[in-house]
């Protein structure tokens, strides 16, 4: 398989190929910017130097003879760039450097501006001036130049910058492929962090950064808060494994227990029916376990659906109230106080649950001759429910972990509570968009409170 490139490097080599993009474009528009203005001012030496010339000629009349008479050298006729011949009126060479041919069979030009003429291949710009001669000869002096350097001839003319600037994207590479090391470093111990997790499978590594407020350390912040909660998920998870399989073991080896008895030991039929008793009290106690679990895992990983209607939640509240009116125990009386005919959008089968859950909590935990009170209102657009009971409380130290699975205030298992009950009312609270709240001291009484938004 082919290697790919590294970011680092794939970084670097955009970061180049932008850079030379950037240096093409400016040095194109630097040279034509160049050429533009040498062009113009060639033209305007052209014209000085021939004009200022044509002035000479006019007025020194020994100059004059020194033309006519070809005493000045070739060097006189050479002006920098530009070079001049000195012409009669009928076209006949008098002096200067006539090395044009096709410059001859050109007629005086009386522009104002110099003209183009190609000569082999080349652009030049020649100018004409007519020097008028008392009694005499009329003249003319006519310069050429050539017209524009070609790009070959300004990076020879600039051969410094030339070579700078190849330099200088070589270092630019480099300079970022370094850079981009150095930002992309977080990324490495990113890398390197999570695949040490990988092969440990320990979670409680985090990713070492400075936090500067860029997006890689808020990347790296974010991955160590993701951490955090796969973390408390997977201690949650092995905690709630370890609860489960210690509420099952229980009924289990009372029922293996009582098989073994009703086997090996029975005598009567009296005896016989105590085992298949005490095992079909603990089967109810593993159905009842195990539908919860069932339940809470659902609405936990949202793979059951539960579909909302509009419903008089006053009735559902009510229905409970009487339900448990009849079938509470230790003489506990159930009042409610339900304002009538409070509808909202809920799931009935689950609002139901929750109302009984808080019920048989206030009941199961409540004192003999009791009382628990169940009251529901509507102000404005909250809906309230409050379950209030005058039993043994919830100790200071306990009520952060109440609504946890499998959590026990009275740290007995031989409650008759499963220890999901809260935890059932709790998700099935925040399922309807709603909050749960307790207050509660020791030997005081507890009051639970849920509230939606109408």
């Amino acid at each position: 398989m082919k290697k790919k490139l590294s970011l680092k490097l794939r970084i670097s080599l955009w970061f180049t190929l932008f850079l030379v993009l950037i240096t093409t474009a400016f040095f194109g528009a630097a040279i034509s910017i160049y050429m533009s203005y040498y062009s113009e001012d060639i033209k305007n030496q052209l014209v000085e130097v021939v004009s200022e010339e044509a002035a000479l000629l006019e007025e020194d009349k020994g100059l004059r003879e020194s033309v006519t008479e070809g005493e000045l050298s070739e060097t006189y006729f050479l002006r920098e760039d530009i070079k001049l011949m000195v012409y009669d009126e009928d076209g006949e060479e008098v002096a200067g450097l006539f090395i044009y041919d096709e410059l001859d069979d050109k007629e005086y030009s009386k522009a104002d501006k110099p003209k183009k003429i190609e000569i082999n291949g080349v652009l030049y710009y020649y100018y004409d001036v007519k020097v008028n001669v008392h009694h005499g000869t009329d003249y003319y002096v006519r310069g050429i130049v050539r017209a524009e350097e070609s790009i070959s001839g300004i990076l020879m003319d600039h051969v410094g910058i030339a070579l700078l600037i190849p330099l200088l994207i070589i270092v630019a590479f480099f300079g970022g492929y370094f850079l981009t090391g150095r930002f992309l470093l977080p990324i490495k111990k990113i890398d390197e962090t999570t695949e040490e997790i990988r092969q440990s499978g320990d979670l409680t590594k985090r990713i070492e950064f400075t936090d500067n407020g860029d997006e890689l350390s808020k990347l790296s912040a974010h991955i160590n808060s993701m951490f955090d909660t796969l973390q408390d998920n997977f201690e949650a998870e092995k905690q709630f494994t370890s609860s489960a399989s210690h509420e099952l073991r229980t009924p289990v080896s009372v029922i293996l227990a009582q098989c073994e008895y009703a086997i090996e030991n029975a005598q009567t039929k009296e005896e016989i029916q105590d085992a298949v008793s005490s095992i079909q009290k603990q089967g109810y106690k593993m159905s009842r376990l195990i539908e919860a679990l069932l339940m809470f895992t659902r609405m936990e990983q949202g793979t059951e659906k539960y579909p909302m209607e509009v419903e008089n939640v006053s009735e559902i509240v009510m229905s409970s109230c009487e339900d448990f009116s009849i079938i509470a125990d230790k003489n506990i009386e159930i009042i409610p106080k339900v304002q009538e005919n409070v509808m909202r959008e809920v799931n009935r089968e689950l609002f139901s649950l929750m109302v009984n859950n808080l019920i048989q909590n206030a009941i199961r935990y409540g004192r003999e001759d009791g009382h628990v009170y169940v009251e529901l209102k509507k102000e404005g657009e909250k809906i309230t429910l409050s379950v209030i009971d005058d039993g043994i409380g919830i100790a200071k130290e306990d009520i952060p972990h109440i609504f946890d699975v499998f959590y026990r205030a009275d740290k007995s298992r031989n409650s008759k509570g499963l220890g999901l009950g809260l935890s059932l009312v709790k998700r099935i609270t925040e399922f309807h968009n709603g909050k749960i709240s307790v207050q509660s001291k020791s030997n005081n009484g507890s009051t639970f409170c849920c509230t939606f938004n109408a």
